[in-house]
């Protein structure tokens, strides 16, 4: 029965994320054939901001939330969703005025309302979706998803179809895709009214459980985006559209590193009350593996015919056809991150956030380091070979991060055993000898 209901959530997690990341994949090869290379590149830095606010959302909000949901009884589950609901519109508010800034600042006007309604609408389907998948609810996520991630493809399409596609156009036929799969999650769930007395210790536990998920993730996604970024100062946006061409095709395995990641964490905090440490990592590495032969076929693919994948995707005439070492590099670098992720995403599941904290501040600095080495002299080329030297190092930290601590629980359990041993030895030599 455990190996059916595991095979059962692994692959329904799976699809799920197919569904999300196709959709995505989908989405950013249909505008990266329609707009220009600035514009596009304004769409990859548009997403870098995106991912950035929903990491807070995410790690103040939804992963605190699956923890909670592992121990809650199903009379807490609806009042525990409501409070949430209540948490997650309050942060959203703070966080689409960041936005709204950042945007600002950016000198993008043209873009200020699509980019701010886009972040909402795509903030209330993430988030109602985070609320299936915490009770592993991943095979009625699909069909919101679905909607959501793909039904932005065939929106655009229509568009594209009656009309031109501008980058605002395509902001906004995304945000009312993103409203319609967010209604589909809602009505799959149950929610009571909020008890406004108690938001304010949820808030107080949620920020507790989640500030290590934060800083983490944070860190996670700064590393990611210093490449983009960087090129687009240094190199100009055209550049940062290449590596996101190069990348549209490497985050083919982001179904995977994102699927299985979604079941890690709530897996390895179910396994550790009983297990332990050593419990939760058997638990979590059974789910890796799953995941790890389809990474591994991506990355051969990519290897062997990177401009076949390249030609096929963007087209023969296309000027991203340059990026096949880039992109090489970087389905190497994605099987790393895939390991790292997978390592984190279990150091947080046993509330070991500060060594996943440990090993994401070195791998950021390690990119940073070679970012600013790398990126002047080689462009392109350079962020790939940096952002694959970074999650090498970030892998390598990973492994040495959770062996210290099963290592850590072997050596006191042993301690512990040794001490009752003692203790059972102290009471038989003092027990009075029966006549």
């Amino acid at each position: 029965m455990e190996g059916k209901q595991f095979f059962e959530r692994a692959s329904w997690t799976l699809v799920d994320q197919c569904v999300v990341s196709g959709g995505n994949f989908m989405l950013n090869v249909l505008l990266a054939r329609v707009l220009s290379e600035q514009d596009y590149g304004e769409f990859a830095l548009f997403l870098g901001g995106i991912f950035l606010l929903r990491a807070i959302d995410y790690s103040l909000i939804s992963y605190p939330l699956s923890v909670r949901l592992c121990v809650a009884t199903e009379d807490e589950r609806a009042t525990l969703l409501g409070n949430t609901v209540l948490l997650a519109a309050a942060l959203s508010l703070v966080l689409v005025m960041a936005m709204a800034i950042g945007t600002t600042i950016l000198d993008e006007d043209n873009i200020l309302l699509p980019a701010c309604l886009c972040y909402l609408c795509w903030q209330a389907q993430e988030t109602s979706r985070r609320f299936l998948l915490a009770e592993f609810r991943y095979r009625a996520a699909v069909a919101g998803d679905g909607i959501a991630y793909v039904g932005q493809v065939l929106v655009i399409g229509i568009v594209l179809w009656t009309g031109s596609v501008t980058l605002p156009s395509a902001l906004y036929a995304m945000s009312a895709t993103f409203v319609v799969g967010a209604l589909v999650h809602a009505s799959k769930l149950q929610f009571a009214w909020p008890d406004v007395t108690a938001i304010r210790q949820l808030a107080a536990e949620y920020l507790s459980v989640g500030k290590w998920s934060l800083v983490n993730y944070e860190l996670v996604l700064i590393r990611a985006q210093l490449f983009p970024w960087m090129l687009a100062a240094f190199a100009g946006l055209a550049a940062t559209a290449s590596l996101q061409a190069g990348l549209n095709i490497a985050n083919t395995m982001n179904p995977i590193i994102f699927g299985i990641g979604n079941a890690i964490p709530q897996v390895a905090a179910h396994a550790h009350h009983s297990g332990g440490v050593l419990g939760a990592w058997r638990a979590a590495y059974r789910y890796m593996l799953f995941g790890l032969g389809p990474i591994l076929v991506i990355c051969a693919a990519g290897l062997v015919i990177p401009h076949l994948l390249l030609q096929a995707v963007y087209g023969n005439s296309s000027p991203y056809l340059g990026v096949v070492i880039g992109l090489q590099l970087l389905v190497v670098a994605g099987v790393f991150d895939y390991i790292a992720e997978m390592i984190s995403k279990t150091l947080l599941g046993v509330q070991s956030g500060r060594l996943a904290f440990l090993v994401n501040v070195v791998a950021v600095i390690v990119a940073l380091v070679l970012a600013l080495s790398l990126i002047g002299p080689m462009g392109v080329f350079g962020a790939c070979l940096a952002l694959l030297i970074a999650n090498l190092v970030r892998a390598v930290g990973a492994v040495i991060a959770i062996t210290w601590l099963i290592a850590c629980e072997k050596a006191k359990n042993r301690a512990l055993v040794a001490l009752d041993e003692g203790a059972e030895a102290d009471q038989a030599i003092g027990a009075p000898v029966k006549q």
